[in-house]
């Protein structure tokens, strides 16, 4: 038995370095899954701030748009109530010139009235004129009877005063 005890030994050394082997193994596969996971933790939390950033990002944006929604609908019923008074305006324009209509004709008839009128009163100012022109040759004849009478009556005058002396 006194050989056996090395070899039983030496097989109890070498399962105990099998063991020791296969427990370094496992111990570093375990820390390699360690290391893993907390690389995988580390990224999970990194993924989970720039989620959360993200979400407050898009929550500001969702806020931001939610604003202006509500000034665009506030704009669109500016334009609709400005649309309606354009509408209205444009129904009173077009009826504006649908009464104009009558008015224009009788501005047109009023100034065919004022064209013929105006015609009339040229023939009257021409016919003025050459009475003006007449009269005018009348008071000239006239002027030229009163002075021949002027100096007839003059020479009467001095035949008249020279005998009697």
């Amino acid at each position: 038995m006194s050989f056996r005890w090395p070899l039983v030994l030496a097989a109890l050394c070498v399962a105990l370095s099998v063991f020791c082997a296969s427990q370094w193994v496992r111990e570093s596969e375990l820390r390699a899954e360690l290391r893993s996971a907390r690389v995988a933790e580390r990224e999970l939390r990194e993924q989970s701030a720039e989620a959360r950033r993200l979400g407050e990002t898009y929550a500001a944006e969702i806020r931001r748009l939610d604003g202006r929604v509500g000034e665009l609908k506030r704009a669109e019923e500016a334009v609709r109530k400005e649309l309606t008074t354009s509408a209205a305006a444009l129904i009173t324009a077009r009826q504006a010139v649908a009464e104009l209509a009558p008015l224009r004709a009788a501005v047109a008839n009023q100034n065919e009235s004022i064209r013929r009128q105006n015609a009339v009163v040229t023939q009257q100012n021409d016919a003025i004129r050459t009475q003006n022109e007449n009269l005018r040759k009348l008071v000239e004849e006239r002027d030229t009877v009163v002075r021949l009478l002027n100096e007839r009556t003059e020479l009467l005058n001095k035949l008249n005063a020279g005998p009697a002396k």
